[in-house]
């Protein structure tokens, strides 16, 4: 037969203990709240450092960076240099006047009767590098004479013949007749007489640019 267990202590020592072993969960329980939230800091604060080493290996990246970039700043400013140079030089070479596709193409619509005594050429100022429009007219407001053919022919339809096809090359343009003198026929030493000449000047003016040509600067700067 079991015994029947008994507590012979009086109510206000079992009331107090019940109190005390509270107390004692109550600290247990506060005990594991602060070893919770240290290890909580302890996690946050490891974190916050790692941020803290990343950023200042990110600021000593970018210190490095922009070190190399002003190492490398002179090489900016001379490839910025070359660069407008390049661009300069190709503008230049465009804007050359392509004398000898213009003779050539000169050559290739003289009319068969007409022989050429001189041609004179120039390149006006406004086509030049740095040119201007000063003296870009003659007087009486026309443009001014940039090429001059001096020659002979036998009638004057062949000067009319010679101008019209001056015109239809694509780099001339106002070509005009300066002078046309037809000559009375001259005798030879044989006694035979000659064929009467006519003798002309005709000039024309260079296209201009759509684009004016660059400006340079002395010193190539």
């Amino acid at each position: 037969m079991a015994m029947k267990r008994i507590n012979l202590l009086p109510p206000e020592e079992r009331a107090k203990a019940r109190r005390e072993r509270g107390l004692t969960w109550a600290l247990v329980a506060l005990v594991a709240l602060i070893a919770v939230l240290g290890l909580v800091y302890l996690w946050q604060n490891s974190k916050v450092g790692d941020k803290e080493a990343e950023r200042d290996q990110l600021e000593a990246d970018i210190a490095a960076v922009q070190a190399q970039a002003a190492e490398l700043q002179p090489y900016a400013v001379l490839q910025e240099k070359r660069t407008g140079m390049t661009t300069t030089a190709k503008a230049l070479d465009d804007a050359r006047v392509p004398w000898s596709t213009v003779f050539e193409e000169i050559s290739l619509v003289i009319p068969e009767n007409v022989r050429l005594q001189s041609l004179s050429c120039t390149v006006p100022e406004i086509m030049l590098p740095g040119g201007t429009a000063t003296a870009e007219t003659a007087e009486g407001g026309e443009m001014a004479a940039d090429i001059t053919f001096t020659g002979q022919t036998y009638d004057h339809k062949d000067v009319a013949e010679f101008m019209t096809r001056l015109g239809l090359l694509p780099q001339l343009t106002n070509v005009q007749l300066a002078s046309s003198t037809k000559a009375a026929a001259s005798t030879t030493t044989t006694g035979t007489t000659g064929p009467e000449l006519t003798t002309f000047t005709v000039t024309a003016s260079l296209r201009r640019y759509l684009t004016p040509p660059p400006t340079t600067t002395a010193g190539g700067e």
